[in-house]
């Protein structure tokens, strides 16, 4: 079996056994809406217009929605006996980390897709459609780095005892870059309508960033698995 084929077989069968259980699907989209009506109501009670401080929001809603999943991504495996077998199988490691972290970006990208009308609903005043394209990017950019880190991270938790307290301490130091340029991004985009040009800089810092943690995990991935 050739990798690309290992890789899409590997991706199917952890979307395949999402949508049978659903268990993080759901948790992480009701922790996020959950989380954007709190702050609805505990910020934008009073009529105030909160759009400059949206693009914050919104990104703590995906970090911890993106820590619960990445939380369950390796645990379920590792408790289950499934990764024994994996390892077994003659699959190259590095199409093993890179079909987990695909099928964590695809979860991820479905809880965005649900929420981020709910954020509009809520946050937005005005209207920000003359300028998907870049808020898009932005977006896919960030949790391309967010699931390759988290990927990563979760792999190195996932043998401990602790993992569901490791995994936060490492992964959310390490992300500060990445939400920092992610928010002020966003904020420029739903705030003040910034267009493509006007965010480049931070579209290549997410995009350097990418790189970086993939480089990191292609020579790192074989000692994890096998530590």
């Amino acid at each position: 079996m050739t990798a690309r084929r290992q890789f899409l077989a590997l991706v199917r069968k952890d979307i395949l056994i999402e949508l049978r259980t659903r268990e993080m699907l759901l948790s992480m989209f009701l922790f996020a809406v959950l989380a954007l009506v709190v702050f609805h109501y505990a910020f934008a009670a009073d009529g105030r217009d909160l759009t400059r401080s949206a693009g914050g929001m919104l990104w703590v809603v995906f970090l911890f929605a993106a820590l619960l999943g990445l939380n369950r991504s390796f645990g379920r495996e590792k408790d289950e006996g499934c990764l024994d077998g994996l390892l077994l199988c003659p699959v190259d490691r590095v199409v093993l980390f890179l079909a987990k972290a695909c099928a964590n970006l695809v979860f991820l990208l479905v809880i965005q897709v649900l929420v981020v009308p709910v954020f509009a609903l809520f946050f937005v005043q005005r209207g920000f459609g003359a300028h998907a394209g870049s808020f898009a990017l932005v977006v896919a950019l960030a949790d391309v780095g967010i699931c390759v880190l988290g990927t990563l991270l979760a792999t190195l938790a996932a043998g401990t005892r602790a993992r569901d307290l490791l995994l936060p301490v490492a992964f959310l130091p390490l992300a500060v870059p990445l939400f920092i340029a992610a928010t002020s991004a966003t904020t420029d985009i739903v705030a003040g309508g910034a267009a493509f040009g006007d965010v480049l800089g931070r579209l290549g810092f997410l995009a350097a960033y990418d790189a970086v943690f993939l480089v990191v995990a292609y020579g790192t991935y074989d000692y994890l698995l096998g530590d």
